[in-house]
């Protein structure tokens, strides 16, 4: 009896430790118009809405590049179709992006930004235009090309 117990106590703690943290990893580069895109936000978000596998955001840094890494806290994302939006908040007066990623909401928010891609990158109402297939383990070198006519 005791060791069913046990059994019965330990186990969501073994499930939980073998789910947490699994994922996969994406790293790669996103360009407008085969230059870097920088400051920009890519939200990756399963096509199938009912698939559970998962959605992250980035940003990405002064090259263009980005990295996702599995993390144990999240769900993290699981193999399979992505549509990847993608929009890049800039200040109205001074066209930056503001020098702190967590600002972009409420720059967004206040009305005082602006998206400076394509507003068919971001567009929640239709399907993504850019799509991609992650397999398990590391997706290295995923382009996320944008062009802006």
């Amino acid at each position: 009896m005791l060791l069913w117990l046990v059994v019965l106590v330990l186990s969501p703690l073994f499930l939980a430790g073998c789910s947490s943290g699994a994922g996969l990893s994406v790293s790669g580069k996103a360009t407008l118009d085969d230059k870097p895109l920088d400051g920009a936000t890519l939200e990756f978000a399963p096509i199938d809405s009912k698939e559970r596998i998962g959605n992250e955001r980035v940003v990405t840094d002064s090259q263009g590049n980005f990295t996702i890494t599995p993390d144990k806290k999240k769900f993290g994302l699981r193999p399979g179709k992505f549509g990847v939006r993608v929009s890049k908040w800039v200040d109205k007066k001074t066209g930056k992006p503001p020098d702190n990623p967590d600002d972009i909401e409420q720059l967004r928010l206040s009305g005082l930004g602006v998206n400076s891609v394509p507003f068919k990158y971001s567009d929640p109402e239709t399907n993504p235009v850019i799509t991609v297939d992650l397999k398990a383990g590391k997706n290295t070198d995923v382009k996320i090309e944008l062009k802006s006519k």
